[in-house]
């Protein structure tokens, strides 16, 4: 059964739990982790995650402190939401980052906010983002106690980088959090210098809760999808990484097509385009997780829009393999992604998990 991603799909409206999964990750050079409306000169240590966060003071100016109402702040899923800093003087008020690396680097950035009515008046925000001088996403407040979270994949073409609250109606722009996490340079390639993330999906997990740092050493956040018409398969062992470095927490599970429902053997999901002239990126990411007999194969292909896009492919025992676009799909309303078993295979085909990003 074909799958809808879309509905899942975003703003990234985060109401789940935490994973709370044993340190796997213990490096946080070059990260910069930022939560707004902390004191000057402030810093902690998130006690889930191991994640060092300071105060915003000296990377931004013009902006006032606040903390969410009282009522919200009982129910806030994490400590970086429970304080803002809001802009209401000027259009437009820009944090200015300076990673280690500079214009060498390719950069994971995240920008969280959660309303909380910190200002009492309880009229919901809506302003826009802007990564440089280029317009990022509109952030668009719908409920004041659910947070949103922006994400791009950004290579600047200066030693800073600059994020930019805009000011378009008669609310003001405000910032929970703002992330910076550095990437091998060599992942993500694409023909643009930024992507915005329109899904992380992690398939096969039997929990509710997302995947972060200190599991993913890049601060990724998987969000788990659980698929009721696939069936799952897992395994206790670790699985390596490739460069993607996607962690053995995610690629230790898998969906395949459920024998006792399908009525094909092929795992398929679909998403919609807000207009044809969007341009996207998919990353699928694949392992194998049970030992597969030497008298059986398990080899599929994959289409997108019924077109073959990769394959013949037998996933590497224990092993993740990373199949990604190189040059971005556009021009069509919906996309269609079928993995089919090929004709020797006696196995259905599996996905541990996938990416999607969407060209600036």
């Amino acid at each position: 059964m074909e799958e809808m991603l879309n509905g899942f799909l975003f703003a990234w409206l985060v109401t789940l739990s935490l994973a709370t999964i044993a340190v796997a990750q213990d490096d946080q050079s070059g990260f910069i982790s930022i939560d707004c409306g902390i004191p000057a000169g402030s810093n902690y240590t998130d006690r889930i995650t191991g994640l060092s966060y300071t105060s915003d003071v000296g990377y931004v100016s013009g902006g006032v402190s606040n903390s969410i109402s009282l009522i919200y702040q009982s129910n806030s899923p994490e400590r970086l939401f429970l304080t803002v800093t809001s802009f209401p003087l000027g259009t437009k008020n820009c944090y200015t980052l300076t990673p280690a690396q500079g214009i060498f680097g390719k950069y994971l950035i995240r920008a969280s906010f959660l309303y909380g009515d910190y200002d009492g008046t309880g009229q919901l925000p809506n302003f826009d983002l802007y990564i440089g001088e280029n317009y990022w996403d509109t952030v668009t407040i719908s409920n004041a106690s659910i947070p949103i979270r922006k994400e791009i994949i950004y290579t600047p073409s200066t030693d800073y980088i600059t994020v930019c609250l805009v000011k378009t109606d008669t609310t003001t722009p405000f910032i929970s959090a703002l992330e910076l996490r550095p990437l091998n340079i060599t992942i993500y390639p694409t023909l643009s210098k930024s992507l915005e993330l329109y899904a992380r999906l992690n398939f096969g997990t039997l929990t509710n809760q997302y995947i972060r740092y200190n599991y993913d050493a890049y601060d990724r956040i998987w969000m788990p999808f659980l698929w009721d018409t696939k069936a799952i398969i897992n395994t206790t062992q670790d699985v390596l990484e490739n460069t993607y470095r996607v962690p053995s927490a995610i690629m230790s599970t898998a969906v395949t097509p459920d024998p006792l429902t399908a009525t094909n053997e092929s795992v398929s999901f679909y998403w919609t385009a807000n207009n044809i002239t969007e341009r996207y990126y998919i990353y699928m990411h694949f392992a194998e997780v049970v030992e597969v007999p030497v008298t059986q194969i398990r080899e599929f292909n994959i289409y997108i829009n019924d077109n073959l896009f990769y394959g013949p492919m037998s996933p590497n025992y224990l092993s993740t393999t990373t199949v990604y676009t190189v040059s971005p799909g556009y021009g069509v309303e919906r996309y269609d992604i079928v993995i089919n078993k090929t004709a020797i295979s006696t196995l259905p085909p599996l996905l541990n998990a996938v990416e999607i990003y969407r060209e600036i």
